[in-house]
């Protein structure tokens, strides 16, 4: 298995040292620059300027550029441990533990909770003592009964919810937020910077060669959309370093993308104040509302029993019957140079970001939907796929 990586890997370097040639020589076999393409890109490029994705062949630059990517990413995983988003979050969700264990557990449930069950079970027992029911001297023993196995149920329930509520919002949310960045950056920096890009990297050593050798030209007509698939000649990937000036072109489309959106920028500022006061009105209508139906309901079992005093006056049948229901322009590796850019002219770090966002989305020139552009894929990358297509399958 050795001798033959090592046999694919001189084959790959001889053909990538092969000298250029057109991409349109005549013959069945591809041209040394197509060979070149196939092996660094794992894409070719006609006479025309097309350039045909070869699915399963990964290239050697474009894992490159998924490993430096996600390596970046990791960086950020673990920066978000000195930024204040991080500690806001943590807060939010432990005070949401606190405010549930507290208020909605130990005081709603438990103390509110409490005192109510006894008042209503002794307050039918009071209204069965003074119609004097059958066995109407059972009436507050039984209540008594009523009330000490909900009082216990109370209790218990309430007193789990509580201390659950409490070390979530001590231990649980915190060792979350401590945890959670650097599981993404552990994964970011092992999975997808080291093994996807080696895995992606040895797979094309094997099957990068023999491809092309003994591939053939490309064209249209053998285009399937699934092995090969034709990429738009201005989305073809940048394999070199902008220029300053490129660089400054990028930058100032970004700026003026920057200026023309910033009234839609301002709407959805107004947006998100908007849902946050809402939210906050949400919350204290909830409040309101219910201490309003908890007063409903005392005034509704007021009424009640007033109506069943007033039935089992005239009727004992329907009084026992009451009482029982009672109960890309560019492409990602460009972001570093126009970043650069625009700090150096003082533009701050917020509108640097939605500069980049926005021209993720457009080109310099105009504005294009991009086109649907597979990620490149390897055995180790298709396994994974094929058991999350079964296992979607299987829970459908």
């Amino acid at each position: 298995m050795t001798k033959t990586i090592t046999h694919a890997l001189c084959i790959a370097f001889l053909l990538c040292l092969t000298s250029p040639a057109k991409a349109d020589d005549p013959g069945y076999f591809l041209s040394g620059k197509q060979k070149k393409d196939l092996l660094c890109l794992g894409r070719i490029q006609d006479s025309a300027g097309t350039w045909y994705d070869v699915w399963i062949c990964p290239g050697y630059i474009p894992p490159a550029r998924y490993a430096r990517e996600h390596l970046k990413e990791a960086g950020g995983n673990f920066h978000e441990y000195i930024k204040s988003n991080k500690y806001q979050s943590l807060k939010e969700g432990s005070k949401a533990c606190f405010n549930w264990a507290l208020e909605e557990c130990g005081l709603g449930f438990t103390v509110k909770g409490i005192p109510r069950a006894w008042g209503r079970h002794f307050t039918v027992a009071h209204a069965r003592t003074q119609r004097r029911v059958f066995g109407w001297w059972m009436a507050y023993p039984w209540a008594f009964m009523e009330s000490t196995v909900e009082t216990a149920f109370r209790g218990v329930l309430g007193s789990v919810g509580t201390a659950g509520g409490i070390v979530s919002g001590v231990a649980i949310v915190p060792a979350y937020h401590a945890l959670d960045s650097a599981v993404a950056g552990v994964w970011n920096l092992s999975v997808n910077t080291v093994l996807i890009p080696v895995v992606g990297v040895g797979w094309n050593t094997v099957v990068g060669p023999p491809l092309a050798l003994v591939g053939q030209k490309p064209s249209e007509s053998r285009v399937d959309g699934f092995w090969v698939t034709i990429v738009d000649s201005d989305r073809a990937p940048i394999t070199r370093n902008l220029s300053q000036e490129e660089v400054s072109l990028l930058g100032q489309w970004g700026l003026l993308l920057l200026k023309e959106t910033q009234p839609l920028a301002q709407k959805q500022m107004e947006i998100d104040k908007s849902a946050v006061e809402q939210e906050a009105q949400l919350r204290r209508a909830m409040q309101a509302m219910r201490a309003q139906v908890d007063q409903q309901r005392t005034e509704l079992q007021k009424e009640e029993r007033a109506l069943i005093q007033q039935v089992a006056a005239t009727n004992e049948l329907s009084s026992a019957v009451l009482s029982q229901h009672a109960t890309l322009a560019y492409g990602r590796n460009c972001e570093a140079d126009v970043r650069r850019y625009l700090n150096g002219l003082n533009v701050s770090g917020e509108d640097t970001e939605r500069i980049l966002g926005l021209l993720r989305v457009y080109q310099a020139s105009r504005s294009v939907v991009p086109s649907q552009v597979r990620e490149k894929t390897d055995p180790l990358r298709r396994s994974v796929e094929v058991i999350g297509e079964s296992a979607a399958d299987t829970l459908k």
